[in-house]
């Protein structure tokens, strides 16, 4: 007989937490006043926002995945959609729209012209679906793309990586891209600005898994080259005129404006492009890009397609490997300096512009891999 193997307690608990959880978000866009509440104002806009001849884009998503990372998933790909010119239009799944009630960065769409349906015979034209169920396409859906939410790259040109974009809290505080100048002189050689907390940035997995030095230990290795000047003040930093070889704003203690963030990169020729909590790609890259700051980084491959060392971005492999950079950029002439600039200002503009990603999302493309910058490489 064999023996009788119960598991822990701990691993019974936490079990039953996970069940528990489930079953709770499964219940409350039908109980709680606040997913009631914007399920109802969404479902009332109908179709009454669209303006005539507009290309309808209909999104219907049933999986609450949809919603990962406070819906920055959701926001990103809706706003893109809407900077393509396209009218955003969703099915009333209500376990993913009353989340608009409550998701801090899917309710900044509410401002904007969106529309609902409650079935898809409500679309009697042409138009583009993209959905996270495998159901047969309705009949006026003429191109579709498939959501899919496991973490793999892609195997094959039909599936397409969705990118990092601008953090949703600056996209609507500022206009992008913001307008620069590539042959203009900077007031920063090296920026950093960002959480530095000890214990949250310097993670076990980003050199275990992704095989990167952690946020900290690439700030320690640019420090040891040349000493970072630390503001104290974020208002008085962003007027003065005062030439730093490195600036390191921690959050923690200066804290920049999200509306002058892209400003604050503005003024830097290259930022040091550090990793997240738990992995290489950061929203900062992104927005260094759209501001002309050079990124200095250790993950290039990990946007589609990558940046290039020496052409848009300046790449090492080790510490010992990013002190040498550091001390490379610090005697950089001016005309190398504008070369990667210009280079950089090219990138953005092809590919993280705003619209240009759902551009590329209905040519030829069927799958959409939300979760392929998670993938080691």
């Amino acid at each position: 007989m064999c023996p009788w193997n119960p598991q822990a307690p701990e691993s019974l608990s936490f079990n039953l937490g996970k069940s528990l959880e489930k079953f709770v978000r499964k219940l409350r866009p039908h109980v709680l006043p606040a997913y009631r509440r914007a399920f109802s104002e969404l479902v009332s806009r109908g179709l009454s926002e669209r303006r005539p001849g507009e290309r309808i884009v209909c999104c219907d998503f049933s999986n609450p995945e949809i919603d990962a990372v406070g819906g920055r998933y959701y926001f990103s790909l809706v706003r893109d959609l809407i900077d393509a010119g396209y009218f955003p239009v969703f099915t009333a799944r209500r376990a993913t729209l009353s989340t608009f009630g409550t998701s801090r960065m899917k309710s900044l769409l509410l401002k904007e012209r969106l529309g609902v349906v409650q079935s898809f015979d409500e679309l009697n034209e042409l138009y583009d679906l993209i959905t996270d169920s495998d159901g047969p396409a309705p009949a006026h859906a003429e191109r579709v793309v498939r959501v899919r939410y496991e973490q793999r790259l892609c195997g094959s040109e039909d599936e397409l990586a969705f990118p990092f974009f601008v953090h949703p809290q600056i996209t609507t505080k500022v206009k992008l891209p913001p307008f620069y100048e590539v042959g203009k002189a900077r007031q920063v050689r090296i920026f950093f600005g960002g959480n530095t907390e000890r214990g949250k940035y310097d993670q076990e997995a980003l050199r275990d898994v992704y095989r990167v030095l952690t946020r900290r230990e690439m700030l320690e290795a640019a420090s040891a080259v040349v000493p970072a000047y630390y503001p104290k003040d974020a208002e008085f930093w962003l007027a003065s005129a005062d030439f730093q070889a490195f600036v390191l704003c921690e959050t923690q203690h200066c804290k920049i404006p999200q509306e002058r963030w892209l400003e604050a990169l503005g003024k830097a020729d290259f930022f040091l492009a550090c990793p997240g909590v738990g992995m290489p790609l950061c929203h900062n890259l992104i927005e260094a890009l759209a501001a002309g700051a050079i990124p200095i980084l250790q993950y290039a491959e990990y946007l589609s397609p990558p940046l290039e060392n020496e052409v848009n971005c300046l790449t090492f492999t080790h510490a010992e490997d990013l002190r040498k950079l550091i001390a490379r950029v610090l005697a950089m002439k001016p005309e190398e300096t504008q070369f990667l600039r210009a280079n950089v200002q090219k990138y953005f503009d092809d590919f993280l512009a705003p619209g240009r990603f759902a551009k590329v999302l209905f040519n030829g493309h069927h799958t959409l891999l939300m979760n392929a910058y998670r993938v080691p490489r």
